[in-house]
């Protein structure tokens, strides 16, 4: 390729960590046919990495250990781990610590050459938001459904008529206290005895018909801000709020226009991207003795 090379061993070693990888099938279970063809697939792949990594030298990109070990620090983040639960994860994946920071070196050196070659020449104009807007109305759909917060008032197995009894009580007083102005989430922090009590109760989005059909009789002809009547369910005696209702609408273009502009920048990219390499191929020098 060039002035370099792609050695044997470079090739099995990668053909290997793409089967592991992958969980494609061991070598004496593969065809020679698909082995080949699969070979073939992984040296491609080298070529490219070859082709970038050279001119990310020419044109003097590169990335720094202070921006390789911030992307790792992104990583254990999003991930939630520690940097030695990485490893342990990398050695299950046969990659060593530093095979894996230059992976991640590799893919900066990318996104800048990209950002630089590619991206920064995209523009996505209003018209074409607008026409993708028109095209695709189903992808701008809101689902029907509902945001709850609760108040769970818990019942024993199986729950005594007389505890029932008093249980309700307990949630009607509660919920006439909300109604005299205690705020929801105040009230249910103080008095909801389940797990989302910190959150003030905040249950999220339900999709219509995914509640018990309990709770969807109990909240079915409240508007949003209401509380429910005590709704009992398997889990207990329920207060429960709705927050927002959404129907099946289609959202307003200005709700969805930046999502639209970046989908079509991410697609613009990736086409100019493929044209890029394939510009980068003809220009290259390339033998294959495989």
């Amino acid at each position: 390729i060039n002035d370099s090379a792609i050695t044997q061993s470079e090739l099995q070693e990668a053909f290997d960590l793409y089967q592991h990888q992958t969980g494609q099938q061991t070598p004496g279970m593969m065809s020679e046919r698909d082995r080949t063809a699969l070979q073939r697939r992984v040296l491609e792949d080298l070529v490219d990495k070859s082709l970038i990594e050279g001119f990310a030298v020419k044109a003097g990109i590169e990335a720094s250990e202070e921006e390789i070990n911030r992307a790792i620090e992104e990583v254990l983040a999003r991930a939630h781990i520690s940097e030695d639960e990485l490893k342990q994860a990398l050695q299950k994946d046969n990659l060593s610590y530093e095979e894996y920071r230059g992976q991640i070196r590799d893919q900066l050196v990318k996104a800048k050459m990209i950002q630089r070659e590619i991206r920064s020449h995209i523009n996505i104009t209003d018209k074409q938001i607008e026409e993708y807007y028109l095209d695709h109305p189903d992808e701008f759909r809101a689902q029907e459904g509902v945001v709850l917060r609760h108040i769970l008032f818990p019942l024993p197995h199986p729950p005594a008529p007389e505890v029932v009894d008093a249980t309700e009580k307990e949630a009607s007083r509660v919920r006439q206290e909300i109604l005299d102005g205690t705020p929801f989430p105040e009230a249910a922090r103080q008095y909801s005895n389940d797990p989302t009590a910190g959150q003030g109760g905040w249950l999220g989005f339900f999709r219509k018909g995914s509640l018990s059909p309990e709770m969807e009789a109990g909240i079915a002809n409240l508007a949003e801000g209401e509380v429910s009547e005590p709704v009992q369910t398997a889990l207990g005696i329920h207060l429960l709020k709705v927050e927002e209702r959404t129907t099946g609408d289609i959202r307003p273009l200005e709700k969805v226009r930046g999502s639209i502009q970046e989908k079509l920048y991410e697609e613009a990219a990736e086409r100019q991207f493929e044209e890029w390499r394939k510009e980068l191929r003809k220009n290259a020098h390339i033998e294959v003795f495989l």
